[in-house]
């Protein structure tokens, strides 16, 4: 049962629990006599209720909440059956018949789970101990005589539900696979339509559709969203319209309408886009009126500032880096501009990806949140050409011109990123000093680490090595070449969705950029957990097949 809807009635509750025992049965009573009083619909004042209970008018004069006649009764429930858990009263005390769940379920013709709903509808239960010993939910005959007379078109329902056969629960399944095929729909719709064809309860048919899917997770019709599961092919045709062949041809070759395709397309895109993290920092700015003017406006402003002042760069530079010094820094007030405005456009993006629904989503609306996202990106590239330069001047300052010179810059250049995304710009800082700090902060970490690591290298025999032909390139080569063989084999041994979810999350194949199991149990419309069961299971496959001399190229 859940809990008190009212803090009064709780309150309340407690009070009662404290009284003396030889009242209880007295308090039971005068419970089950205000739930046959009440009426649903009405609103009933805290001194009513209190004095129909206790024979007492509340001492406060503070004003009570008048409280719903729906949510009261659930709350008189709940106080009979807490009363009677704090003084546990035998069965023999009640002097009439007691039914547990299970012999009223029997008596009545329903399931035990339909008692259990009737509880929050108004039929009281107590706990009360049994000779055996035991203490269960119990109903008096007095009670259930009341509960049907003033429920009877309900009981009479319940009655005469028929519990569904498996031969019904595979028709429901098989009819709900062939809706599917012709139009894609949530559960909740399609449950409705189902119900109508079968003359069945909604949430009949929709709870036989989710065991279905718990019992065949590879097979899931639906998402834990709701939305139906992605199909396998609805990626292959967003794949072959993103390489160029046109919704006729891919129509054309797949036996399928134009619209129909089409209709994928934008499904892939939707979902793409609604398992894609958005990341901003909020500002009320961007939810006044006029925010579009104010803020996207400022770019078409002529830049009445002074031309910023050309800075040389250091000779021992490449030139690839001393072309970042012709990049010069962002002055405060363009700073706070151009960080507004990327996080306005990242805002805008995800206040859009939240309405958007992934069946029903339209070409304009996609091209609109991919359209922001994009010039997002690009305020973003901006911010870090002017900046790059930072990450330079510290990483010369920190290394010097060590053999690992580059890889501390590129390592800074992700740093670089962490901070544009993280940087607050309402709060009046310089980015260049908040950047400073996260580039110094992740080389305090990182730099020890490989001057640890090139330690390692040291052998004492250099000359030894120098004088020896160098063979690790093609060692190196030829250890690479062993591990995309392996990938490759392993890879084919793999269903489908097993081999979709390998390479989305190790990224292979698309520029070493993995996704998360998260995203990509949004993308295919399953749970995180399940996404990692497949990926469990292809990755023992590949384990079993490949055997114990190449195991350590699976990663665990």
């Amino acid at each position: 049962m859940a809990q008190y809807h009212h803090k009064q009635m709780a309150e309340l509750a407690h009070q009662m629990q404290l009284s003396p025992v030889r009242l209880r049965l007295k308090q039971f009573e005068a419970a089950e006599y205000l739930i046959d009083l009440l009426e649903p619909e009405k609103e009933y004042p805290y001194d009513f209720v209190c004095h129909h209970l206790t024979g007492y008018r509340p001492k406060s004069n503070a004003p009570y909440k008048s409280m719903p006649g729906a949510s009261l009764i659930e709350d008189l429930v709940q106080l009979i059956e807490d009363l009677s858990s704090a003084t546990v009263l035998p069965a023999g005390a009640m002097r009439t018949t007691c039914w547990t769940t299970e012999e009223l379920a029997q008596r009545l013709g329903v399931s035990t789970k339909t008692i259990c709903r009737w509880r929050r509808r108004g039929l009281p239960g107590r706990k009360l101990r049994y000779p055996d010993g035991t203490v269960r939910t119990a109903f008096l005959e007095r009670s259930v005589r009341r509960f049907v007379a003033r429920n009877h078109d309900m009981v009479r329902r319940g009655a005469a539900f028929k519990q569904l056969t498996t031969a019904e629960k595979a028709r429901i399944v098989q009819r709900a696979k062939e809706i599917l095929a012709e139009k894609r729909m949530r559960l909740h719709e399609l449950s409705q339509l189902i119900a109508a064809e079968m003359n069945r309860a909604v949430e009949t048919v929709r709870y036989t559709l989710r065991r279905w899917d718990q019992a065949h997770p590879d097979e899931a019709m639906f998402g834990k969203d709701d939305q139906p599961a992605i199909r396998p092919e609805l990626r292959d045709v967003f794949e072959a319209i993103a390489g160029g062949e046109s919704p006729e041809s891919v129509a054309r070759r797949l036996g399928r309408s134009v619209e129909s395709i089409r209709r994928d397309v934008r499904e892939y895109r939707a979902r793409t886009l609604k398992s894609t993290p958005i990341e901003y920092i909020y500002n009320p700015e961007f939810d006044a009126p006029g925010a579009d003017t104010v803020i996207l406006g400022a770019t078409e402003r002529p830049d009445k500032s002074p031309a910023p002042r050309q800075v040389t760069p250091p000779r021992d530079l490449p030139p690839y880096l001393q072309e970042l010094y012709r990049h010069p820094l962002l002055e405060p007030e363009q700073e706070r501009e151009i960080f507004r405005r990327y996080n306005y456009l990242k805002y805008k993006a995800h206040r859009l990806c939240q309405q958007l629904d992934v069946l029903e989503a339209s070409d304009e609306q996609l091209d609109r949140i991919e359209s922001l996202l994009s010039r997002a990106e690009q305020v973003k590239n901006d911010i870090l050409r002017a900046n790059l330069r930072l990450v330079v001047s510290i990483a010369r300052r920190h290394v010097g011109r060590s053999p690992q010179f580059f890889e501390i810059v590129s390592d800074g250049n992700l740093a670089l990123m962490r901070a544009v995304e993280k940087f607050d710009y309402a709060r009046g800082y310089k980015f260049s000093t908040y950047a400073s700090w996260a580039v110094m902060r992740n080389y305090a970490r990182t730099i020890p680490e490989q001057m640890y690591q090139s330690a390692r290298l040291v052998t004492g025999v250099d000359e030894m090595l120098a004088s020896a032909p160098d063979r690790s390139v093609e060692a190196r080569e030829s250890v690479v070449e062993a591990a995309r063989h392996l990938v490759a084999k392993g890879l084919a041994l793999l269903t489908e969705r097993e081999r979709d979810v390998v390479v989305r999350h190790y990224g292979i194949g698309q520029n070493g950029q993995g996704m998360t199991l998260d995203q990509i149990g949004q993308m295919f419309g399953v749970t995180k957990e399940r996404v990692r069961q497949i990926e469990r299971r292809a990755l023992n496959k590949i384990r079993a097949s490949l055997g114990e001399d190449h195991a350590h190229f699976v990663a665990d």
